[in-house]
């Protein structure tokens, strides 16, 4: 199992994006879409729970209102029973009194029994029925058939005196509930006549189970297979029944009938024995939540299917230029590096995400490598002319330093001081120029080259310059590119010294701030050009002469210790130009 696993794991893991990205999707609807499935699902059930709950609770409080009517006429019938006019008014009629004296009970007997119905609002018409068959009636009484009219005094006899109901018929569609009327005087329970009052079941029906019926819905009340509301039915099945389903007083199913589903829901009533059944046609309650169920998995399949094309436009935008950025590296692998040709710039429409940066980001690496490889081909040709160029000048430094030797032995032997200085002087920087072994040399040093470059100098232009040199001795340890003051003064010299008459004060100061070293070379000259300044300062024009310039000498000094270190070029408000070079507190190991 764990190797089937694996093995299944390693081929998920090597798909390509592309296949992962849309069996990603793929699975994520999957999931979202059963989950809300299934909470549909158990929604609709509990719907269904509720629309049972719903009716049968209206079920159950139309019953008991109906109950409770049929509950009133039981007493009113006892009323009337019970009641001593009425009574004494059949023991007239029963007995051989005169006409004048029965018509007159007679009357009596009507209006009393008029009395009892007036206040009824179910009641449509009351009959009371003497030992002699004679009958005392009240309200629209209808005309019975004699079948009926048995039934009646048979159901009334039947109960001697408890009340008896006798249910509606194809022809009466009255509810009749009727007793015998017995004497109370003396509990001789002497029978006296029968009572029979007519219930309009239909209005009592309609004025109290509104709530169970629907606009297309229907109330059935069903007694031992025979149906007492309404007076015809299309569910016969509920009638032939014996009971409902079970035992159970309540319950619901759904039941076809005619090609057609109905929702029923049922309750039995120990009073009467009646079951009161409900019943509403499926379709009606469940069309719109049937349509709604059909439309959500509809939704649910219209959804899945688009955003698994959505996915799959996704993934393509995803994959297509990582394949293309895949294939120059390709070509790139097997091709020329330097000769190679770059991947198309991207549109300005083009997506600015990780993948769109990765493309920009592979094209911007091979531009500067492509720059790079130009760049040091050039260099590696500028160092070969560089060397062949150095071998051509060092024809025999020896040679040229005994030389020098020998002018400074024979100055002095003739007593030139001054040309045996400058010999001296000369020898020194042509022996510091020209040696290799050292880039970085102590401040210190780099002022000695200075005092031998003055010191020729002052013989070329003797009281016109006036050098001063004011370093401390705790600075002068520190390390410095070597030539970089020497060509700072030769500027100096050409650019001031050399245009004025009066004395030239050139004036080389050292101080710390921070961690840093600063050394200022001024003079009281007239100054630089701010414009041609710029140009020399951005490489746009080359400094006149064929020494070392400003440019040089910032680029090296920045090349060797940072971007925040170098030279500061700008004219002194009292005349003349300061140039102030920075750099770190570093010493030689």
């Amino acid at each position: 199992m764990k190797t089937g696993f694996r093995l299944w794991f390693d081929e998920i893991r090597n798909m390509r994006i592309k296949a992962k990205l849309f069996l990603l999707i793929t699975i994520t609807m999957a999931v979202s879409s059963s989950i809300s499935l299934v909470g549909l699902q158990i929604g609709f059930s509990m719907y269904d729970q509720q629309i049972y709950e719903k009716s049968s609770q209206v079920l159950n409080l139309s019953s008991t209102l109906i109950e409770n009517e049929l509950n009133k006429v039981e007493r009113l019938t006892f009323s009337i029973m019970s009641d001593e006019q009425i009574q004494q008014h059949l023991i007239v009629m029963n007995s051989n009194e005169s006409d004048y004296i029965r018509i007159q009970s007679r009357a009596k007997l009507v209006d009393r029994l008029v009395q009892y119905i007036n206040s009824e609002t179910y009641i449509s018409a009351a009959d009371i029925t003497d030992v002699n068959g004679n009958s005392y009636s009240s309200g629209n009484l209808t005309t019975l058939s004699p079948e009926r009219k048995e039934l009646i005094q048979e159901t009334s006899d039947r109960g001697a005196g408890s009340l008896g109901w006798v249910n509606p018929d194809a022809q009466d569609y009255s509810l009749i509930a009727t007793r015998q009327i017995r004497s109370s005087d003396n509990l001789e329970l002497k029978k006296l006549g029968s009572l029979v009052l007519h219930v309009n079941l239909d209005k009592m029906v309609n004025q109290y189970a509104r709530e169970a019926v629907t606009r297309d819905g229907e109330l059935i009340i069903v007694s031992k297979g025979t149906l007492v509301y309404p007076r015809s039915v299309s569910m016969k099945s509920l009638i032939s029944e014996d009971s409902p389903i079970g035992s159970s007083l309540r319950g619901f199913r759904i039941l076809e009938q005619d090609g057609e589903k109905y929702f029923v829901s049922h309750i039995h009533s120990d009073y009467l024995g009646w079951t009161y059944y409900n019943t509403l046609p499926f379709q009606t309650i469940f069309y719109n939540l049937t349509l709604m169920k059909n439309w959500m998995i509809a939704a649910f399949l219209i959804s899945f299917f688009l955003l698994v094309g959505f996915g799959m436009a996704v993934a393509r935008s995803v994959t297509r230029p990582i394949e293309g950025l895949i294939s120059n590296m390709r070509g790139l692998q097997i091709g020329d590096l330097e000769n190679s040709e770059l991947p198309p710039i991207a549109p300005i429409s083009q997506q600015m995400d990780e993948v769109g940066l990765l493309q920009r980001t592979y094209r911007m690496m091979i531009v500067r490598i492509q720059e790079l490889i130009k760049e040091n081909y050039t260099k590696q040709i500028i160092i070969k002319e560089t060397e062949f160029r150095s071998l051509q000048a060092q024809i025999n430094p020896h040679f040229l330093y005994n030389t020098l030797e020998s002018i400074n032995w024979i100055s002095k032997m003739n007593g030139q001081k001054q040309v045996s200085q400058m010999v001296e002087s000369l020898g020194f920087l042509l022996r510091s120029s020209i040696s290799l072994k050292q880039d970085m040399i102590s401040i210190e040093d780099e002022l000695k080259l200075v005092q031998h470059y003055i010191t020729i100098q002052k013989v070329r232009f003797e009281e016109r310059l006036d050098f001063q040199l004011d370093v401390p001795d705790a600075l002068r340890g520190y390390c410095i590119p070597k030539l970089t003051l020497q060509p700072l003064l030769e500027n100096a010299i050409k650019y001031a010294v050399e245009v004025m008459l009066e004395p030239c004060i050139i004036h080389i100061t050292g101080r710390e701030e921070g961690d840093s070293v600063l050394l200022l070379v001024e003079d009281n000259g007239p100054g630089i050009d701010e414009a041609y300044l710029e140009q020399i300062l951005t490489g746009e024009r080359q400094s006149r002469g064929t020494g070392i310039g400003l440019k040089n000498i910032d680029e090296r000094i920045k090349l060797s210790f940072g971007e925040e270190f170098g030279i500061q070029v700008e004219n002194r408000t009292d005349g003349g130009a300061r140039i102030t070079i920075r750099i770190p507190m570093t010493k030689r190991g």
